[in-house]
């Protein structure tokens, strides 16, 4: 049987904090899934660099995981880790080693990882590629097999790892842009052609899984879906015959709302471009995520939500946001919320509150130095965050002492 979640997070550190290949740091196979048996979470760190202030800061609010995304990092080559996404060949050794640093201190710190990836051979993330969406992986045949390989190579390197919980194979994939030739981000009003995008999705999932599983057969794989991971797209989704798998969807509808670009257009609750959006409205649009879980028998601890938010200026996120927690809440889904300090984007960094951030301060973050910020947990958008966070924290103590 699996441990229990509790016992597998203090082993954390009885365990090697790196990932190195001796006996001492392999993993059994039920360890890492043991993580996902009870609800967890969790927040996304998409930063450049990532310090220790911050994961002792996320594990202060009962923060139980990062989704950590590699891409933003520095590297002497084109793209971080892969080398160079338009031909990927093997890990870039230097790069590999200070991923293997980061992963250290966060096992030091007893912060477990879903190591997630913005982009892969072919599909170079689109803040790296002029903005433009790269999907030569859906319809060139090499490049897929190059981001298996990646996959493979990355997952044989950190296969020793007891603080990477999963690997999340790629972020919001779009397979639709190349049949569609634009941005297709609402599922339910092209049916036929998410039918069709299911296709190379899961032709690549099936490979990318397979690899994986070559060379590590414990780590869980998140699989996301479609359209930029829309929860719609879970209506044409099927599931996968292989161990270990956690299926994931991101939660920014209604999207004119919560985007930057609203500026007091639209409310929430309220009418969004002709649609009534409440709680009642949220749910419904979540609702094919558990009609899959009926149809393929999928517990809600094989679901994640891997990321949710607005943008902090929003007028009444934080009632935005309590609807979005009571659902996942409801559903017993793992969530993780989007983001925490991000350092090149200050939209969703909800301890800022509604307060703008000084000219000053992005002056110098464009010499390069990483100015101090003051934040404040008592702010509303962050609070409703905290309180879902510390609800969890009690729920988790209350079932230790009843043990």
């Amino acid at each position: 049987m699996p441990r229990n979640p509790a016992v597998f997070l203090a082993s954390f550190l009885l365990l090697s904090t790196g990932c190195g290949d001796g006996p001492r740091d392999e993993v059994q196979p039920s360890e890492k899934i043991a993580f996902w048996e009870e609800s967890q979470r969790g927040t996304n760190i998409f930063n450049g660099q990532v310090n220790r202030e911050d994961i002792r800061a996320a594990k202060k609010y009962n923060i139980k995981f990062v989704r950590l995304s590699l891409d933003k990092w520095p590297s002497k080559r084109k793209d971080f880790l892969m080398g160079d996404a338009d031909h990927y060949d093997q890990l870039d050794s230097n790069d590999l080693t200070y991923l293997k640093k980061v992963l250290a201190m966060f096992a030091e710190e007893g912060m477990p990882v879903v190591i997630t990836m913005l982009g892969l051979p072919g599909c170079r993330w689109s803040q790296h590629n002029g903005g433009t969406y790269d999907s030569r992986i859906w319809q060139d045949p090499q490049y897929r097999k190059q981001a298996v390989k990646f996959w493979k190579d990355l997952a044989r390197a950190l296969r020793t790892c007891p603080i990477v919980v999963a690997y999340d194979v790629l972020n919001e994939p779009r397979p639709e842009d190349l049949l569609s030739g634009r941005i297709s981000d609402h599922p339910e009003q092209h049916p036929e052609l998410q039918k069709r995008a299911q296709h190379p999705l899961r032709a690549f999932h099936e490979e990318v899984v397979e690899a994986i599983r070559s060379v590590d057969p414990n780590t869980p794989i998140l699989l996301e879906a479609s359209a930029y991971a829309d929860p719609g797209a879970f209506r044409y989704m099927h599931s996968l015959d292989a161990q270990y798998i956690l299926y994931s969807f991101h939660m920014y509808e209604p999207y004119a709302y919560t985007n930057r670009k609203n500026c007091g257009k639209y409310l929430y609750p309220g009418t969004i471009n002709g649609k009534y959006w409440d709680r009642a409205a949220l749910e419904a649009y979540m609702r094919a995520v558990v009609d899959f879980q009926r149809a393929y028998h999928i517990p809600s601890k094989r679901i994640l939500v891997g990321e949710f938010g607005g943008y902090r200026k929003q007028s009444n996120l934080p009632q935005y946001l309590h609807d979005l927690l009571q659902i996942f809440e409801g559903h017993h889904w793992h969530w993780a919320f989007y983001a925490f300090r991000e350092d090149s984007w200050d939209g969703m960094d909800y301890e800022l509150g509604s307060d703008g951030l000084p000219w000053s301060y992005w002056k110098a973050v464009e010499r390069g130095e990483t100015p101090r910020v003051e934040r404040k947990d008592s702010w509303p958008q962050f609070t409703v965050l905290k309180r879902a966070l510390e609800a969890r924290q009690k729920s988790e103590k209350g079932k230790r002492e009843a043990e």
